[in-house]
């Protein structure tokens, strides 16, 4: 048998048995140390395939680790690791391994959360397909299979005729705070489009503190910008990476966001919920989808109006944040909707 060409596969009941084989990505191991959405995000969904019977093998930057079985990649040995940006990492090494591995062994389906979603591309036929994309897409962008991350994302993808699954997490292993903090934490990457700026003008004007969390993207912005702004203003705190981000926002007030881009379904935002820390952001992309206003935090469209939410958010009740993440955020949901969308990969569907 050529093996290319993939066995013939019967018809699957709900209840089947899947192997599946998750493609990360390598700018980051999965899991990610620090900061990593798009890694985060596959390593739950490894481990709960795993926990429901499924057969994984997960394609990552080496460091990583799942319940199944991982295939360790090194991107050309020497590049450091990168969380992000225009620029990415050759995934050049994923394919390779994903075509050697699936040249010997049966693969049901695979679930591409690559960035360039090489292998797919090049080998549609050999194994049925899915592809999640995390981000925003220009008009043109076309990708066949590709599931969105929340309702808003879905609707600017192929006409708005795409399938959307929403992250998840195992939220009962993750601890929480019912008191918090008080002190504000904006935990990105720091980059333009986070909006790190947006966040300490508007606590300068609600005079509340706050923390600035996470690794340095855009360095000429960190430089010119956030550092001076930081420096001229006592309650502002730059702490650099965390390695720690369920502590450091279970110990925060309320967490901040000020996208200047469309943010289709951020992690941070569950990570913060699940820790009973009310969500203050601009209004953008899917976060509507993740935080109700007034329940589990506030949506502003201004600075002005985010530096209100700011004052307000002392009234969230904690509780109801972790009560919000149990309803909304659990991965065995997240999971079951992928599982889903194989079996219909795998009996020949294509969107």
């Amino acid at each position: 048998m050529d093996p290319t060409i993939s066995p013939a596969r019967p018809a699957l009941g709900s209840g089947s048995k899947l192997r599946i084989g998750l493609i990360s990505t390598v700018s980051v191991p999965t899991p990610p140390k620090g900061y990593g959405g798009i890694e985060r995000v596959v390593h739950c969904l490894a481990e709960e395939l795993v926990r429901q019977g499924h057969e994984v093998t997960l394609f990552a930057r080496a460091g990583s680790s799942c319940s199944g079985q991982t295939i360790a990649v090194d991107p050309d040995g020497d590049q450091p690791e990168f969380t992000g940006g225009k620029a990415h990492l050759n995934e050049e090494v994923l394919s390779d391994a994903v075509d050697a591995y699936t040249a010997r062994h049966r693969v049901d389906v695979l679930h591409d959360w690559s960035l360039q979603n090489i292998f797919v591309n090049r080998h549609p036929e050999r194994v049925p397909f899915v592809v999640s994309t995390c981000v925003p897409q220009n008009a043109s962008y076309a990708q066949a299979n590709v599931v969105a991350a929340c309702a808003a994302h879905a609707r600017t993808l192929k006409g708005g005729n795409v399938p959307h699954v929403g992250y998840g997490v195992d939220v009962n292993s993750l601890e929480w705070s019912p008191q918090g903090g008080d002190r504000l934490v904006h935990l990105a990457k720091i980059a333009r489009y986070k909006g790190q700026h947006i966040s300490i003008l508007a606590s300068a004007l609600a005079r509340m503190p706050l923390d600035i969390v996470g690794n340095v993207e855009g360095r000429r912005y960190a430089r010119l910008i956030i550092k001076p702004m930081a420096a001229v203003l006592p309650n502002v705190r730059l702490l650099g990476e965390t390695h720690e981000v369920e502590r450091t926002l279970a110990s925060s007030l309320a967490l901040v966001m000020a996208p200047q881009w469309f943010e289709t379904y951020p992690m941070v935002v569950i990570q913060a919920l699940c820790a009973g820390t009310p969500v203050v952001t601009l209004r953008s992309g899917g976060l509507p989808e993740q935080v109700e206003d007034g329940v589990n935090g506030y949506l502003a469209d201004s600075v002005t109006g985010l530096a209100r939410a700011m004052r307000e958010v002392r009234g969230i009740s904690r509780k109801r944040c972790r009560e919000f993440a149990l309803e909304r955020f659990d991965v065995r949901d997240m999971a079951m909707k992928y599982a889903e969308l194989y079996r219909r990969s795998i009996e020949g569907e294509r969107w």
